[in-house]
């Protein structure tokens, strides 16, 4: 996988009106700063900084992170699922890089 590959995923199953949970998962290496190479060079900080959610047209979660969060994030959050539509989430980089994941949520047949 390279910087910024993403999946977010969602139940196999989803009826309307049901509490789901979405899982987004992105590759990154968020490096703080801090460290050096085995030759003592600084290694810059890499972080994502800002995550946004969208389900449809309507924002529905908005994180904002620091270089003290692990590589290969991951963050999982509850949505009532009362319509069919993509559900986006954005990740921002503190280099400008920009990643995006849709998925969209469809509701299984009863």
């Amino acid at each position: 996988m390279a910087t910024g590959d993403a999946r977010v995923l969602l139940p196999q199953s989803v009826k309307r009106g049901d509490v789901i949970y979405v899982r987004a998962i992105i590759e990154h290496p968020m490096d703080t700063g801090f460290f050096r190479t085995a030759e003592g060079q600084p290694i810059p900080a890499f972080f994502i900084h800002d995550v946004s959610v969208m389900y449809g047209d309507e924002p529905i979660a908005h994180f904002e992170w620091t270089s003290g969060v692990s590589r290969d994030p991951s963050v999982t959050f509850p949505v009532r699922a009362t319509k069919e539509a993509p559900v986006t989430v954005t990740w921002k980089d503190n280099k400008g890089g920009v990643y995006h994941q849709t998925v969209d949520v469809r509701f299984t047949q009863q």
